[in-house]
Order: structure tokens, then C-alpha cells, then sequence
């Protein structure tokens, strides 16, 4: 690879990367949000009832997001660096990694932790989702390595 090529992939990485990961962040406070009222849907809710809803919800998004979503990028900085580095490019090891920093954080909060209650099995969901948005924005070209042709016939012809 020409190294004027090398260097322009260099910087398209360092700039796709870290908005692969803010889509994968907001994709699952999205997804916690979206489970944490997926049981409102047999309650009939009066118009501030609903106002006073949105604004408890508003008020934990932004405790999860300012509490732990620092906390969720030192591993997740951790995972892109070795996608990066080896090329992986696998939607499997993306979401595995979304899932573990997001789990991480979670399971390091101390027990007598009063914030947003949120399950295991939410956090993981919602580390799953957010791993598959990095993968879907940067993660499928990840690294500095040749991509494979889309039949698969080897190395892309170099110019």
C-alpha cells in the first residue's frame, strides 16, 4: 500500500472510530430506554402522568450517561484499539466487546449504588446493540490491512 494511501486510511480511522463508538453509546442508552418502558404499554396514562414519565426517564438517561458511559470507554477504547490493530472486523467480537464494557462498569458499581435500576441481562442487551452499531459504522473496515473483494476472490486489486 502506497504510503500516501496508508496515511489518509490512518486519519479516516482515527476520525471513524471514536463516531463509531458515540453511534454504539447512543444506540444503547436507546435500547436501555426502550426496555426500561417496554412494560408501559398496559397502563393507561393520563397527559402528566406521561410528562412526569418522560422527565424520570430524561433524568436517568442522563445518570446513566454521565455516570457510566466514561466508566464504558476505557474498555471500549481497549476493544477498538485491537480491532484496529489486528483487523477484526467480526460483527461477533464487536458485540461481544459492546457487551463487556458495558458490563464492566456495571458490575464494578458498589452495592449500595442509587441510581437507575437497570438488570444484567438489560446492560448485556444493551452492550450488544451498541457493539453491532460500532461494527455497522466502523467496525466492518476496520484496521489498516487490504480489504477482501466482495466475491471474495482475495486481496482487492491494488492501484
Amino acid at each position: 500500500m502506497r504510503s500516501d494511501v496508508m496515511v489518509a486510511r490512518l486519519a479516516a480511522r482515527l476520525l471513524l472510530a471514536p463516531f463509531g463508538f458515540a453511534c454504539g453509546v447512543l444506540a444503547a442508552f436507546a435500547t436501555v430506554a426502550a426496555m426500561a418502558t417496554g412494560g408501559l404499554g398496559d397502563t393507561h396514562l393520563f397527559p402528566e402522568e406521561i410528562a412526569v414519565l418522560g422527565y424520570d426517564l430524561t433524568i436517568n438517561a442522563a445518570t446513566v450517561a454521565l455516570l457510566f458511559a466514561p466508566l464504558m470507554g476505557a474498555p471500549a477504547i481497549v476493544a477498538v484499539a485491537i480491532s484496529e490493530m489486528f483487523s477484526l472486523r467480526s460483527w461477533i467480537y464487536h458485540a461481544g466487546a459492546g457487551a463487556a464494557s458495558a458490563l464492566l462498569p456495571w458490575s464494578l458499581a458498589p452495592s449500595s449504588f442509587e441510581g437507575p435500576v437497570f438488570t444484567t441481562s438489560q446492560v448485556i442487551a444493551a452492550g450488544l446493540v451498541g457493539g453491532l452499531v460500532h461494527w455497522l459504522v466502523a467496525g466492518r473496515t476496520a484496521g489498516l490491512a487490504d480489504h477482501e473483494r466482495p466475491g471474495g476472490n482475495g486481496p482487492a486489486a491494488k492501484p
